[in-house]
């Protein structure tokens, strides 16, 4: 059930149901309505989730997803817009962003709603296509998990928190800083339900409540994070490169390794540890050749541990 525009509003088979304006508990006179989208477009007959998008809203089946003006007034409602081919799969992963983007957790992996130009038509945009071959995986594992798939998103940060089965998959997404980038969690349970309480991210696996990261966000354990880039050509994918150094600006202790066989992707050598942003120290020496280069970041000491930004230092020789 969601609330917008004064009115309640939530789907049951094929059937949109809106409550009695500005009264979220009558949905059974007259005056309050509901609307079957199984005549608007195939693929319509079980209704899975609604959410707000722009001054519309969406309405998501498996394989549909309608937009409809969202008129107090049901006489006055008309269909904007139908995607086909596309839906929800698990209600409770449709969420919002602002009021111009919807995720939500499809067939074909992690998807958003989103506004293709200026007259905020609507398509399917591919958010997941990073992780969509592990998310998929995990679907095939069991649909049980797949139905029950919940997300939130994090007041705090902004980030969409997407769990599934045993696994939390995490989108940050920060287009200032040119930041867009899938986080994987394993938190040892299996996770039913999100919620916000003002404070705090909480999640529910069984009977037991669990905190993300406490009332300040501050509370960290000592699992070990890994970051793995992909394999980066500096623009000159035919050249070799000598590769002469990194630089990074981090927080905690983390370990580098360095991959330069982009046949062998599993091949790592251990560069350095580093515990401060070295720019003003100097760069941690490389002596390598290779067209391309790959990054992995690990970290397992307790406490906050960041990673800003990594500089690779490169001479181009000739070309290959």
């Amino acid at each position: 059930v969601r609330a917008f525009n004064a009115q309640m509003h939530s789907v049951s088979n094929s059937l949109w149901h809106s409550s009695v304006t500005n009264d979220p508990t009558e949905w059974n006179t007259g005056v309050s309505h509901y609307e079957d989208l199984s005549n608007q477009s195939l693929g319509s007959s079980e209704l899975v989730g609604i959410a707000p998008y722009f001054e519309n809203v969406a309405v998501f089946a498996e394989d549909a997803i309608q937009i409809w003006n969202n008129n107090v007034n049901p006489s006055l409602r008309s269909l904007v817009q139908v995607i086909g081919n596309t839906g929800a799969v698990a209600s409770k992963t449709i969420k919002e962003i602002g009021d111009t983007d919807v995720y939500y957790l499809s067939r074909s992996g992690v998807r958003s709603v989103k506004s293709r130009d200026s007259s905020n038509a609507a398509f399917s945009s591919d958010l997941g296509h990073a992780i969509d071959d592990l998310v998929i995986a995990d679907m095939e594992s069991s649909n049980l998990n797949t139905r029950k798939a919940c997300a939130i998103l994090d007041p705090r940060d902004g980030r969409y928190l997407l769990a599934l089965g045993d696994t939390v998959y995490v989108y940050s997404s920060f287009p200032s800083s040119k930041v867009a980038a899938w986080s994987t969690y394993k938190p040892g349970f299996t996770i039913t339900d999100f919620a916000f309480d003002g404070k705090q991210v909480l999640c529910r696996a069984g009977n037991v409540i669990y905190s993300l990261g406490g009332e300040q966000n501050t509370t960290y354990d000592s699992c070990e994070v890994t970051i793995q880039l992909p394999f980066l050509d500096a623009g000159k994918a035919a050249h070799n490169k000598m590769w002469t150094g990194l630089d990074a600006t981090l927080i905690n202790d983390w370990n580098f390794f360095v991959g330069t066989d982009p046949v062998n992707i599993s091949q790592y050598e251990k560069v350095a540890t580093v515990g401060k942003t070295t720019y003003s120290l100097g760069r941690v020496g490389l002596s390598s050749t290779s067209t391309h280069i790959a990054l992995r970041m690990t970290n397992a000491k307790a406490g906050a541990a960041k990673i800003g930004n990594v500089a690779v230092h490169y001479e181009i020789n000739e070309a290959g």
